[in-house]
């Protein structure tokens, strides 16, 4: 049976959506136009009304998150009134100085979907798209949404994707790696116009190289598209799961949506994806399969709330782990497995 997920597109402020419920969308489609705020302009209040910073609240109009047009009223008493200087959204009205903090808004862009579907609502800041796919959650992510053809670079799950294995026939394609990309390999399939790349993990390292010099070249001008990139793993060097990656080999030529800064790929018309082992618990023993701790024999303490920043900078899911000499360390849950002691005999 092939898996249905519900997959939420965050809008800015301000983003007018332009698909209605129950619409069929494509990943290419335009389901919003958005404009992006630029530096935000504080417009004195209460010193042109006469009133005192903290009592404007009766003659102000607009509330944080309106949108508002160049010559449109903000505030007013009777005759006197204050008006937009330009079109933007209003960010906050300040008691303390009696002003309004207003954002211009730059150029219209559309917002692509990403994902293939049937509209399911439209949210305030999102739209939930039902989506004929199966989903994989990675530990971690960077980069951009992506769409392409779901295709497989490497030979065994374990092995290195590397940059001579990348030539245009993966182009426009999601390219599904082993237990790391240099920082090369990453820029070839970044220059040759893949689409994403899932991979186990990867190193610090490459990856601060990576985008060191994706950020050179965003800055030189000479680089166009997006980028997706999907940790399923750990961190470090580690192989795919051989289950998922046999998975994943099955349906090579399937379309399918990376979600680099959320961690998600979905793959189309695909049954459910293999479920992972589960994570320690507090109070396990544990022990680390990567640098730093690598070896490292521990017991959890804590699961940290929410996303936290691994060493490269992705936001991943984190235990608090006391290691055996003492030490006591944040460490992403993907890096550690549980060590059941063996049964009494």
């Amino acid at each position: 049976m092939n898996g249905v997920a519900i997959h939420r597109i965050r809008l800015q402020r301000g983003s007018a959506v332009t698909v209605r419920v129950g619409a069929q969308i494509r990943p290419d489609e335009v389901i919003a136009l958005r404009r992006q705020p630029l530096d935000p302009v504080r417009i004195p209040v209460a010193r042109p009304l006469r009133r005192a910073p903290d009592d404007i609240d009766d003659v102000v109009q607009v509330r944080a998150g309106s949108r508002v047009v160049a010559g449109e009223r903000l505030a007013g008493t009777g005759t006197q009134e204050v008006t937009a200087p330009v079109g933007g959204v209003v960010l906050a009205v300040s008691h303390l100085d009696g002003t309004i903090l207003l954002a211009p808004l730059g150029a219209e862009e559309p917002v692509i979907s990403h994902v293939r579907g049937k509209v399911r609502a439209i949210e305030e800041g999102a739209v939930a798209v039902e989506v004929p796919a199966a989903r994989v959650r990675g530990v971690g992510g960077t980069g951009d949404a992506v769409h392409g053809e779901l295709a497989i670079g490497v030979q065994n799950p374990e092995d290195e994707l590397r940059a001579a294995a990348i030539d245009v026939g993966a182009t426009g394609r999601i390219l599904v790696g082993g237990s790391r990309a240099s920082a090369e390999a990453l820029t070839r399939a970044r220059a040759m116009g893949v689409a994403g790349i899932v991979l186990g993990g990867v190193l610090d390292k490459e990856l601060r190289d990576f985008e060191s010099i994706q950020r050179r070249r965003r800055e030189a001008g000479g680089m166009t598209g997006s980028f997706g990139l999907l940790l399923v793993e750990g961190f470090g060097k580690v192989g795919i799961d051989p289950q998922l990656f046999g998975w994943l080999r099955s349906h090579a030529g399937r379309m399918a949506s990376l979600f680099g800064a959320d961690g998600l790929l979905y793959v189309y018309d695909a049954g459910t994806a293999p479920i992972r082992r589960p994570l320690p618990r507090v109070g396990e023993r544990i022990v680390a399969h990567r640098r730093p701790y690598q070896g490292r024999g521990g017991v959890v303490v804590a699961l940290l709330d929410g996303m936290h920043a691994a060493a490269s900078g992705i936001p991943t899911r984190m235990a608090l782990v006391r290691f055996e000499d003492g030490r006591l360390a944040p460490v992403p849950l993907a890096n550690i497995e549980a060590t059941l002691a063996a049964p009494d005999h």
